[in-house]
């Protein structure tokens, strides 16, 4: 992992070409400008807090999903309970 960081960091260095960097390294840049993604997209999510330190969701994640889950067995509630009208009413 240490490694594919640095090698982030020198190919973005000034006055050097991601080509230089990649060769002594024998990667491609297609492994290249895909971790580089990666790299941008764990940053993102690190940033708008969606994933904690250890990897577990954060706070705000959790609090969203209880929202969620709870709009769900209402939602099941109301169906069950209209069933058992319908079949009340047969």
């Amino acid at each position: 992992m240490e490694q594919k960081v640095r090698i982030l960091e020198e190919a973005r260095a000034p006055n050097t070409t991601v080509s230089e960097v990649l060769r002594p390294h024998q990667l491609d840049e297609t492994t290249f400008y895909r971790r580089e993604r990666q790299a941008r997209e764990g940053a993102r999510e690190a940033l708008e807090g969606r994933v904690a330190r250890n990897g577990k969701a954060s706070d705000r994640e959790i609090e969203r999903l209880e929202q969620e889950l709870e709009k769900k067995r209402r939602l099941s509630a109301e169906v069950v309970e209209q069933n058992l009208e319908l079949k009340r009413g047969l």
